[in-house]
């Protein structure tokens, strides 16, 4: 059996030395982000000096060895010194400082072990992602990577619920679901063992899925619906609200986004019309139902009324220490202090036991206005650069695409992040920190080249996007759409339309759905 595992061990670096060599500093981002969420120490923990090191963090060092052997030969493509850069640094240094003014050593040393899981790892991460040369090659790369591993969670997470635990990978979740004792078990946990953060990464890795509709020609389009779908079954199976409300409005953004503008605000707005109407048809089986193998429909409702007396605890907390907080990583320990005030109508002592169920407050309570505000500042740059990426035209879809999928990532976070405290889930804060580094280096890189270096010859999804006029562009989504639904007459008409006009080239719509090889021969059809 060692022998076994010797060999694999020796087969496993020598793939990861070639895919870290071929692959780049990105194949290298992504493969910590895997060890992250499969191969942490839940999967495989050793001791060196007390100090316990896991696969994961030992590519994230490979991850900075390989970083520093690149930049001395002049492989990474340094990106200009920006406002994003500066609230990355100003935050990290803002968490060590909370950390090392507070108790740091409570809890066998846990605030500077979550600090370095948490930012500074994060950190290290999102500063290889900035330094990447960003090409067409890397947003396919980066785009493909997440999609197949949106399909291994969503399977995991159907085998996971139905208990087919032959199918479920890493062995620790079958492990860890025959365990009383911990939270969520019955629930789709994933390789995180968490059903928040499944349901987080689900719905960015959903994202970049629906950012290959434009490269794949009919046939793959067909497969990658059923992709979809099963992402979607995978964020339902989580049986959380706050991952559903991440999933249905990543979705939103997306497609709402990649339809023409004619008609985004009223299918947009019948959406969330219906949504609401749905809800409010059934409040009371959202807010209680039996999710938890070991936990009563009744229970889960606690839950909703748990999160304003966590908020009022925050509050009072906050008002104490307003500017640099109670310390990082110390809400449990300061908390207690609180749960005794009578002047409240609150049971507060209900919050004994619980971290904060909201991250902006989180931040608020142990950072104070210095902490919360720079992250804000930092995610407020991160989603300006995501949006000046996705709303200039004159950019080539694969790069415009690169600041959609980091709004998608944004809109998951934060939908999750308004019930519970994603910063403290494992692989949140790795996916938004990486995600923003890319975009940076997109952003960067667009602004360094200019718009002029991404125009390519007609035909190839990197194109040039030019929109169509707006009628144009609506008549151009009712055919795809007709199409779609596969209507047999439809479906002959234009393509004997397409066979009239086929010499006629053209660009397609703008949206993350469209792309010249989308459309294909309907691209002279609507003309």
């Amino acid at each position: 059996m060692d022998a076994v595992a010797v060999i694999g061990a020796l087969v496993a670096l020598v793939w990861g030395l070639v895919i870290l060599r071929y692959g780049g500093l990105l194949a290298g981002c992504l493969a910590v982000l895997l060890a992250v969420a499969c191969f942490g120490v839940d999967y495989f923990c050793v001791r060196v000096g007390g100090i316990p090191l896991s696969i994961d963090r030992l590519l994230w060092l490979v991850l900075c060895g390989q970083y520093l052997v690149f930049r001395l030969f002049g492989k990474t493509e340094p990106k200009p010194f920006s406002a994003a850069d500066a609230a990355v640094l100003a935050l990290v240094g803002v968490m060590v400082f909370s950390t090392f003014t507070a108790d740091w050593r409570a809890a066998n040393y846990q605030p500077v072990a979550w600090l370095i899981i948490y930012y500074l790892m994060p950190f290290g991460v999102y500063w290889v992602a900035r330094q990447t040369p960003w090409t067409e090659r890397s947003a396919a790369m980066l785009f493909w990577c997440l999609a197949i591993f949106g399909v291994y969670l969503g399977a995991t997470a159907l085998a996971e619920y139905w208990q087919v635990w032959w199918l479920v990978y890493p062995q620790y979740i079958a492990r860890t679901a025959a365990e009383a004792r911990l939270e969520f078990i019955g629930r789709a946990r994933g390789p995180l063992l968490n059903p928040i953060g499944n349901g987080l990464l689900l719905a960015t890795c959903l994202a970049a899925a629906l950012m290959l509709w434009p490269r794949l020609g009919r046939p793959r389009q067909a497969i990658l619906l059923p992709v979809v779908l099963l992402m979607l079954a995978g964020v339902l199976l989580t049986l959380t609200r706050s991952a559903w409300l991440g999933g249905a409005l990543v979705m939103a953004l997306v497609i709402g986004l990649g339809m023409p503008r004619k008609w985004r605000l009223p299918l947009v707005a019948a959406g969330a019309l219906s949504v609401l109407v749905a809800i409010g048809a059934n409040w009371e089986r959202l807010v209680s139902f039996k999710r938890d193998r070991y936990l009563t429909a009744e229970q889960t409702a606690e839950s909703v009324q748990l999160r304003p007396i966590l908020a009022a605890v925050a509050w009072r907390m906050f008002l104490d220490r307003p500017v640099f907080g109670c310390g990082y990583n110390q809400f449990l320990r300061e908390a207690p202090k609180y749960l005794a005030d009578r002047d409240s109508h609150l049971p507060l002592e209900k919050a004994r036991g619980y971290i904060n169920h909201n991250v902006l407050l989180a931040f608020l309570t142990e950072t104070g206005l210095v902490g919360m505000g720079l992250f804000v500042a930092l995610v407020a740059l991160w989603a300006r650069r995501a949006w000046l990426l996705w709303s200039d035209r004159s950019l080539p879809l694969w790069l415009r695409q690169t600041g959609l999928l980091m709004l998608a990532c944004l809109v998951a976070y934060f939908a999750n992040g308004t019930f519970h405290d994603v910063s403290a889930i494992p692989m949140a804060n790795m996916m938004l920190f990486f995600l923003g580094g890319i975009t940076v280096a997109a952003y960067g890189q667009a602004r360094l080249h200019g718009t002029g270096a991404y125009v390519v010859s007609r035909g190839g999804c990197c194109q040039t996007a030019v929109p169509l006029p707006s009628s144009l562009a609506s008549a151009s989504f009712s055919v795809r759409c007709l199409l779609f639904c596969s209507v047999p007459t439809v479906v002959r008409s234009l393509a004997s339309i397409s066979a009239r006009r086929s010499t006629s080239a053209g660009a397609g719509l703008c949206g993350p759905l469209a792309g010249t090889e989308l459309w294909g021969p309907l691209a002279g059809a609507v003309r």
